[in-house]
């Protein structure tokens, strides 16, 4: 079977929502598409539609560009960067994820590989992740499922679930940092916060490292 064409998808506003679904061919809704010289598909909202709806074969790699409204993207696509001003995010499968924003929410469900999340302002979930990164200024960042984790906060709380599998590294001005490690796992920690409370549940060991730095914030790590 050949490989499906990448899809760029581009609107100033309105509601954008890429379904893969198994079996289906490229078709569109409320947009019009055009060829591109590199082999992929660029998708524009029509001006009379405030939604621009797109089905494409699971594995498509999307990518959207808007300045403000929502982007939901269902079933297992591949790679998904999406690039707005605010509005809420919502992405439920993807092989990786790249996604810049300044104000909104950002709901990721299942990342196989590396989860790159960039906001100003904006409250931030994470079900599952090989890797995640995470840059914010403020808002909430929650990573439930992780191996390898990178955040950095300005202001905030940050809450980490981690597998077990990889680093987790934190620095954060201000705001509560939690992590939560399987019970069966020692990891080593490198906990330290100026003038904010430092607590830590979990037995000492080599498993894998937290590396957290706050200047105001407390610190917690224990077990699941």
């Amino acid at each position: 079977m050949p490989e499906a064409a990448a899809i760029h998808v581009t609107t100033r506003s309105g509601t954008v929502r890429v379904a893969a679904v198994e079996g289906a061919e490229l078709a569109v809704i409320g947009g019009t598409m055009q060829p591109r010289d590199d082999g992929g598909i660029d998708i524009h909202r029509d001006p009379a539609a405030n939604t621009i709806e797109v089905r494409c074969a699971p594995g498509t790699d999307v990518t959207v560009g808007t300045s403000s409204g929502k982007v939901e993207c269902s079933g297992p696509l591949g790679p998904v960067r999406v690039a707005t001003a605010s509005g809420k995010i919502r992405i439920a499968e993807a092989a990786r994820v790249d996604v810049r924003t300044t104000s909104g929410t950002i709901e990721i469900g299942t990342c196989a590989g590396e989860c790159r999340i960039m906001a100003k302002s904006a409250a931030v979930t994470v079900e599952r992740a090989a890797q995640a990164t995470v840059a914010s200024v403020s808002g909430v960042v929650r990573l439930q499922h992780v191996g390898d984790a990178e955040v950095k906060s300005i202001s905030g709380k940050v809450s980490i679930g981690s597998t077990g599998a990889g680093r987790v590294a934190v620095r954060s001005v201000s705001g509560k940092v939690e992590i939560r490690v399987p019970a069966a796992t020692r990891p080593a920690t490198t906990l330290h916060s100026t003038s904010g409370k430092v607590r830590s549940d979990v037995a000492p060991g080599t498993d894998f490292e937290i590396a957290v730095g706050s200047v105001s914030g407390t610190i917690q790590v224990s077990s699941a």
